[in-house]
């Protein structure tokens, strides 16, 4: 692994660990890559770094997401069965 890379996976995991303090990752709220975009807006993700995609999940209708968008992905009303995908993340 590159030194760069690794760079990125701390500062990732930093990120990661604020987040989880700060309460926005605990049970509702949890950080999305999309892999696809299905026809009828519902798109295929990847949820918190899982190599397990989550297919057909519901998605704001007044935004256009692209692959590889980072995305929040909200558990509604913190149940796993029951996503949602609001808007992307934004990078800084």
């Amino acid at each position: 692994m590159k030194q760069e890379e690794k760079f990125i996976q701390v500062v990732q995991q930093i990120v990661r660990n604020i987040l989880e303090k700060m309460g926005l990752l605990v049970n509702e709220w949890h950080l999305g890559t999309i892999y696809d975009v299905n026809e009828d807006g519902t798109l295929n993700l990847f949820i918190d770094g899982s190599y397990t995609l989550t297919p057909s999940v519901p998605a704001n209708p007044d935004l256009d997401f692209l692959e590889n968008d980072l995305v929040w992905v909200h558990f509604v009303n913190r149940n796993p069965n029951n996503l949602f995908v609001p808007y992307r993340r934004l990078l800084l």
